[in-house]
């Protein structure tokens, strides 16, 4: 039983402290005011601070050796939500030899405000730890200015970053944001990454040259009550990924680390 107890605690640290993967909803910008349709990209990558040299995935890879479908896509629109699994098409991303299997798809919103992109990708199956994990992964466009729904929960069961401050926002300007958990209450002392996109994304890959060379990622945790704050320093899109924010899990009775990860954008 000791045994047990000791083996099931170094998968659930295990998956704390090695995984800082990237699950990316992709687009050039997050304003798509005067925009008919925006081009969007889902992306599993490992560090995107590194850009082309940052390894890319496969999404759904199972521990079986094969792929399985998206759990779950949609946006939400003034409270209402649209399923958007429908529209996506295959890609493989990145250059040959680093290449990962992601989707595309072109959407056009058609009223004011915002438009929250939420994926729950089916859980993905790490080779070296051993241990799976299912990055439920959120971004925010807008379109005319008018503030929406930015601040709502929106992922109702898994763990999620909800925005206390709009999250297209300034550089320099402090975001503030809490975790919970699946239930939606707040979830203490979590292990946040976060890093900078730090590098143009064009024909489904980062292109060579990095924007930045400092500051560009950092390591915090949430508070008791599951807040979290920081400042992006620098423009451009900047990914928050809180570890394993939906407690001790598993699947085929190994590890399952479900992290809430947020982009927000930089003006």
């Amino acid at each position: 039983m000791l045994k047990r107890i000791l083996i099931v605690g170094l998968i659930i640290c295990m998956s704390i402290s090695s995984f800082a993967h990237f699950q990316m909803i992709y687009t050039p910008d997050s304003d798509i005011t005067g925009k008919s349709i925006v081009p969007f990209e889902l992306i599993f990558t490992e560090h995107p601070v590194e850009g082309i040299k940052s390894k890319n995935m496969s999404m759904g890879k199972d521990d079986k050796g094969g792929f399985q479908s998206i759990e779950e896509f949609f946006v939400v629109h003034r409270g209402n939500k649209n399923d958007l699994k429908s529209i996506l098409s295959p890609i493989k991303f990145g250059s040959n030899g680093n290449q990962g299997s992601g989707y595309k798809f072109n959407f056009g919103a058609n009223d004011n405000g915002d438009w929250v992109f939420v994926l729950i990708p089916y859980p993905y199956f790490e080779e070296k730890e051993g241990t799976h994990m299912q990055q439920i992964t959120k971004v925010i466009v807008n379109r005319g200015g008018e503030e929406t729904d930015w601040n709502k929960r929106m992922a109702d069961g898994y763990p999620e970053i909800i925005p206390l401050s709009n999250p297209i926002t300034w550089k320099d300007n402090m975001f503030k944001g809490q975790v919970v958990n699946g239930e939606g209450k707040p979830a203490a002392n979590i292990k946040i990454v976060i890093e900078y996109l730090n590098a143009d994304i064009k024909n489904s890959q980062f292109l060579e040259n990095l924007k930045e060379d400092k500051k560009t990622s950092m390591t915090l945790y949430s508070d008791a009550n599951g807040y979290f704050s920081f400042t992006p320093v620098h423009t451009g899109y900047w990914g928050i990924v809180a570890l394993n924010a939906g407690g001790e899990k598993f699947k085929n009775s190994r590890g399952l680390s479900q992290d809430a990860v947020l982009w927000i954008e930089a003006k």
